[in-house]
């Protein structure tokens, strides 16, 4: 009886280390199937990673540990540019397995909250995109202390094409009933109004930065021009394809219309060193504070790729098109 006591507390000792580490720091520890070797990147919007950190897969297992003294949602961007949140904790460990092939059906264990997003992956995997966002505002009512419902209500009420303030901001409020003390949700309920006041047929705010290269760019040197402002980041493919896909344009009308562009990478040097080669003849903003940048907040674009389209009388006209839409849009402008 005893080497049977001694055994289970043994494997229950055992259960108990892989799910968690020491105090102050969090740990990923990966396998994926159909990805040998590769890297993934990694990003917070709250600080706690500094700037884009990088995760090296070899034989298709990966381990990954970073300072962690409160609660942050992590996102990794996978070889194909789609991104999954990781919730972190200090001190837990969690265990990521994945077929590369379908990224869909990822499994996070290790943590309550990781769990509950694996469930919400699964649970709408076959579903359609409608019927994903009303999943979604159910899962949210259903978990209204996880913070989850943060990542969801961003993904499906307030960054998708076409956002519901009026819907996320009543399952807000619900949300900072539940969780008092997380200051991230009133953030988030200023995201929401920054963006409802750059909407379409609202003037464009005020503003006045430097570029990585000198150049300055103002909303007063925007003024009686066609003009788009935009975000990129090197970690985010379309947002790069769309900045070149801008340039060709611009080209093509005879430089018809303006553009500025608002890099939400960790740092300048990251993009100046990608786009050195394109000679991007407009001012690339980047303040190095990513998705905390004042100048992000103001114009209330915290999509990547996003946009802002305005017309020559300074107002904004349509805002977060995919390339082509944002092409054939400016293409009916500078006529």
């Amino acid at each position: 009886m005893s080497r049977q006591i001694h055994i289970i507390l043994l494997g229950t000792l055992l259960l108990l280390a892989s799910c968690s580490t020491r105090s102050g720091w969090f740990r990923i520890e990966g396998h994926f199937l159909h990805m040998n070797q590769g890297v993934l990147l990694v990003y917070s919007t709250d600080g706690t990673v500094n700037g884009i950190d990088t995760i090296k897969i070899s034989g298709g297992r990966f381990s990954y540990e970073i300072p962690c003294t409160k609660p942050s949602t992590l996102m990794l961007v996978f070889p194909n540019f789609s991104e999954q949140p990781v919730f972190a904790e200090s001190g837990k460990s969690v265990d990521i397995k994945a077929d590369a092939s379908h990224l869909k059906t990822m499994e996070i264990t290790g943590t309550k909250d990781n769990e509950l997003m694996t469930d919400f992956r699964m649970q709408t995997e076959q579903m359609a995109p409608p019927d994903v966002v009303h999943h979604a505002e159910l899962f949210i009512g259903d978990h209204l202390n996880s913070p989850v419902c943060e990542y969801l209500l961003r993904r499906y009420f307030i960054m998708s094409a076409k956002p519901d303030f009026a819907k996320a901001n009543a399952l807000l409020d619900k949300v900072i009933g539940a969780q008092k003390e997380n200051g991230r949700l009133l953030q988030l309920k200023n995201d929401i109004k920054h963006m409802q006041n750059t909407g379409t047929g609202m003037a464009l705010p005020e503003f006045s930065a430097e570029g990585i290269n000198g150049q300055t760019a103002s909303s007063s040197d925007l003024k009686g021009r066609v003009a788009v402002i935009m975000t990129c980041s090197t970690w985010a493919y379309e947002s790069m394809n769309q900045l070149r896909q801008l340039k060709r344009k611009r080209r093509d009308t005879g430089n018809a219309f303006s553009v500025v562009s608002l890099c939400l990478d960790g740092s300048a040097d990251q993009i100046r060193s990608s786009t050195q080669r394109d000679s991007i003849p407009w001012p690339i903003i980047c303040d190095e504070q990513m998705f905390e940048s004042p100048l992000v907040s103001k114009l209330g674009l915290y999509r990547v790729p996003g946009n802002i389209l305005i017309n020559k009388q300074g107002h904004i006209v349509d805002r977060d098109l995919d390339t082509q839409a944002l092409l054939s849009k400016i293409e009916e402008l500078v006529k």
